[in-house]
């Protein structure tokens, strides 16, 4: 009985000469291909991130939309991470909630 391994195409040769959205397309094929993995890695970076920006705008008295939308965004990336939605859809929503949670905790600490 053999065993049938998938293996993502070379990732170098396709990104020296592809278009962005080319670039893209073979970003979702190699994180199809360690799905669990990158779902593994979103649910704990997403939640630090939530729970430290929590914490610093609680800490330095931040107004409360940059606490809802921050903790919003957080579990809306947890909860497409638990739910097993696509591939872009977690990728994407993982970039969204982790560049706009770092911008509010920057932003949070203007208010000290």
């Amino acid at each position: 009985m053999s065993i049938i391994t998938k293996t993502p195409a070379p990732l170098a040769e396709v990104i020296k000469t592809a278009a962005f959205k080319e670039k893209y397309t073979v970003l979702m094929k190699q994180l199809d291909f360690s799905y669990f993995a990158f779902i593994s890695f979103c649910i704990p970076v997403s939640a630090c991130l939530g729970g430290a920006l929590v914490k610093f705008s609680l800490e330095n008295n931040s107004v409360l939309w940059q606490f809802i939308l921050g903790a919003f965004l957080s579990i809306m990336n947890i909860v497409v991470c638990v739910s097993q939605f696509p591939v872009k859809w977690v990728f994407n929503v993982f970039i969204i909630s982790t560049v706009i949670n770092i911008c509010l905790i920057v932003i949070s600490f203007s208010y000290n």
